[in-house]
């Protein structure tokens, strides 16, 4: 690629948070027709850089030009006039809001001072075809699935026709299928000669679909590379500062008595004639599809969301947890995929955060008295590897891996005798990733009983000791131990192959 068809360059840019310095002197070439990467462990600066660009920060210090020409990114509005648009990790659709007002805000057509309704409505089916979508431009992004609130939220962008295109995390709530079908739209772009930076913690998204990388750490720019000169294991090193030889914790199970057992469990529309068992000590991990019914069934065994039929039963009596509080109280823990929305009090400090699901314990006639707990934070700080171990900071203000420390964290408080992880390494790096499941298999290895939901096939597949199939609501079997395979477990979650009883 040569000079001439560079879009956008950013020269020393750095930018200082109270305490902290975010992003420090980092160069970045990016050209047009290109995929560029951007990788590092949470708190790298990935995000700061990306703000920047999006001009989410008036105060950042060094340069930044747009084809050669050099802008002042003080502003999303600024941004968005040189050609420079962002898809967000976490979605900006107003969801009482049609798909076509969320596809075309900031641009609607009118007809006088009157929307031009008609108009409206035919841009939009447009930019929807463009990501392959057929949904009816009328829907309220609040009745359409999360994946495909993704889908609509990159039309959205596209929409505005930019030069330069940042995509954060954009395959984070997208299935196998939906991601295939958004490489292909991207690929499309690059053709055209728009300019993409992708940021990915998936390192086979970024060998499949990039052109080059940058690798970020403590703010600091390590390396660009391209990438049909660098191996996985070479990023990985790049990015946490060591080597990294095994990203899945292992271990030889010795499972105890049987803890929970599922029996006939019914939410009808959802999952249907579910029975499975988990020992003490036992990873049993859940393979499914987006939509095969996997966290439905999870919240419904913790009493979030009702049961229609079916039976619970905890160390060989039953259970019917009412409400999430008396799970709690029975021994079941449930730590949803979405850390933001319904994990974390983002406005609270980190003590309060992980201290929050055992209030009761620290009452007294009453009172609430936090400093009771003030041993047990400490240690899950600890074993966690908080960053920063500062329990007075707002749990908004951590990295995203350390946000879902924070959630696990708050769990663990609880002394679950059940565990469920729904996607418990989604949107974090790969330092955070071997935190985690070192954590995850040294609860097992303690006795805990634990249910394993992932999108992650090497994840599910590296710490699960049986795996089950969820596939359209019900249960359909188990991958047999021998076949235990990424491959073998993506064709199981389609509905291929031969499946042992559960």
């Amino acid at each position: 690629m040569t000079e001439t068809g560079v879009a956008l360059q950013m020269q020393g840019v750095s930018k200082r948070y109270p305490g902290t310095l975010a992003v420090d002197g980092v160069d970045l070439t990016v050209y047009a027709g290109e995929v560029h990467a951007l990788i590092g462990e949470n708190g790298a600066g990935k995000s700061t850089l990306t703000k920047m660009i999006a001009g989410a920060f008036g105060d950042y210090t060094g340069r930044i030009l747009v084809s050669s020409r050099e802008v002042a990114l003080h502003s999303p509005a600024a941004a968005k006039a040189n050609g420079i648009q962002m898809i967000h990790q976490e979605l900006s659709l107003a969801p009482a809001l049609s798909i076509a007002e969320n596809v075309l805000a900031g641009r609607l057509p009118t007809r006088g001072p009157l929307l031009n309704r008609k108009a409206m409505l035919a841009e939009a089916r447009r930019c929807l075809a463009r990501m392959g979508l057929r949904l009816d431009p009328e829907t309220p992004v609040e009745e359409i699935s999360q994946h495909e609130a993704q889908l609509v939220e990159i039309a959205k962008a596209l929409g505005n026709n930019p030069c330069i295109l940042v995509m954060d995390e954009p395959t984070s709530a997208l299935g196998r299928n939906e991601v295939e079908r958004l490489f292909e739209i991207i690929r499309t772009l690059r053709r055209q000669g728009l300019a993409i930076i992708y940021i990915s913690h998936h390192l086979p998204e970024i060998f499949e679909i990039a052109d080059r990388v940058t690798v970020l750490r403590d703010g600091k720019k390590v390396a660009t590379r391209d990438l049909k000169e660098v191996t996985p294991a070479q990023l990985v090193e790049m990015m946490v500062g060591r080597s990294v030889s095994d990203l899945y914790a292992r271990r030889k199970a010795r499972p105890g008595p049987e803890k929970l057992r599922i029996e006939n469990l019914s939410r009808y529309g959802f999952f249907h004639n579910v029975s499975f068992a988990v020992r003490e000590g036992e990873i049993l991990g859940i393979c499914g599809l987006s939509g095969a019914g996997r966290s439905e069934l999870a919240r419904s065994i913790c009493g979030i969301d009702p049961v229609d039929a079916g039976c619970i039963s905890l160390g060989g009596s039953p259970v019917t947890p009412r409400s999430y509080r008396e799970a709690i109280r029975a021994g079941l823990a449930y730590l949803t995929e979405d850390r933001k929305s319904q994990g974390l009090a983002l406005r609270l400090d980190v003590a309060a955060n992980i201290l929050s699901a055992i209030i009761p314990r620290q009452c007294t006639a009453g009172l609430y008295f936090r400093g009771r707990g003030r041993g047990l934070l400490a240690d899950l700080i600890d074993t966690l590897q908080v960053h920063p171990p500062d329990p007075s900071r707002p749990a908004g203000n951590l990295s995203g891996g350390n946000q879902q420390k924070v959630l696990l964290a708050k769990w663990l408080a609880t002394s679950p005798k059940v565990l469920i992880l729904d996607e418990p390494t989604r949107g974090v790096d790969v330092g955070a990733k071997v935190v985690i499941h070192k954590v995850i298999a040294a609860l097992a290895d303690m006795g805990k009983c634990i249910v394993l939901i992932s999108s992650d096939l090497p994840e599910l597949v590296g710490l699960s000791d049986r795996i089950v199939i969820m596939r359209k609501g019900h249960l359909i079997g188990r991958l047999p131990d021998d076949r235990r395979s990424e491959a073998a477990a993506l064709l199981a979650a389609n509905g291929e192959g031969e499946l042992a009883p559960v």
